[in-house]
């Protein structure tokens, strides 16, 4: 009865927070939600960047806001990542990326574990990742699966709300796990825009992740191919 009564009223409380946060946005910025949809849905980088940079020194909270907002409803953060590293620059845009994506993951993570775990078993079952949740159920292997570049957050905050690992060490791996793959996203974005500049460096880095890539798959096959025989 008490859990019951907790699930209510922590549902109470985020319907009031998303319609306070709505109506703010909706009264002081009305064409926010417009811009902001019709430019990413374009893949227009420039004018998201132009557009995000126009409210002056808040864009890092909007920066922010914007990847809080993505995780929770389990959108692609990539678009932001790409623009935060030409808006605020490659380090503070790696920074601030940071920031966004661990809180947004763990709102997302603490909202999906209270109210959405029959949601979150049906994305697992969907990828065929039902029986990994004891694999994911330690800090060591959520932070690795974190710090894979370009993977989906929604999926591995799916297995995590379903694994036996504690908030205490969800927010370890989170923490840990998300600062290479912002670095990779963020560092990659910020090099493929100014490509003139930076292309030697990008074209290396994405040639790095390739390799490591298919050095990990060459890895997995050959380590289930040993399991097999044995």
């Amino acid at each position: 009865m008490i859990d019951k009564c907790k699930k209510i009223i922590g549902f109470v409380i985020l319907i009031f927070a998303a319609i306070i946060s709505v109506y703010v946005v909706r009264t002081y910025y009305p064409e926010f939600y417009y811009h902001t949809i019709h430019l990413t849905m374009a893949g227009d980088v420039d004018g998201l960047a132009d557009y995000i940079s126009s409210f002056g020194y808040g864009a890092f909270l909007v920066s922010i806001g914007l990847l809080i907002f993505c995780n929770v409803f389990g959108i692609p953060t990539i678009p932001f990542l790409t623009v935060n590293g030409a808006l605020f620059g490659l380090i503070p845009g790696i920074i601030i990326s940071w920031i966004g994506e661990v809180i947004g993951i763990e709102i997302s993570f603490h909202i999906g574990r209270i109210f959405f775990r029959k949601q979150a078993r049906a994305i697992i079952e969907k990828k065929h990742m039902l029986t990994k949740l004891d694999k994911y159920s330690c800090v060591k292997n959520m932070a690795l699966a974190r710090a894979i570049p370009y993977s989906p957050n929604i999926l591995f905050t799916a297995i995590a709300v379903l694994s036996k690992l504690t908030c205490r060490e969800h927010l370890k791996a989170t923490l840990i796990g998300k600062i290479p793959s912002v670095i990779v996203e963020v560092w990659l974005g910020h090099d493929l825009i100014y490509f003139s500049e930076h292309g030697t460096r990008f074209l290396v880095l994405l040639g790095l992740l390739v390799c490591g890539y298919v050095l990990h798959r060459m890895y997995k096959k050959r380590h289930c191919f040993k399991n097999k025989c044995l």
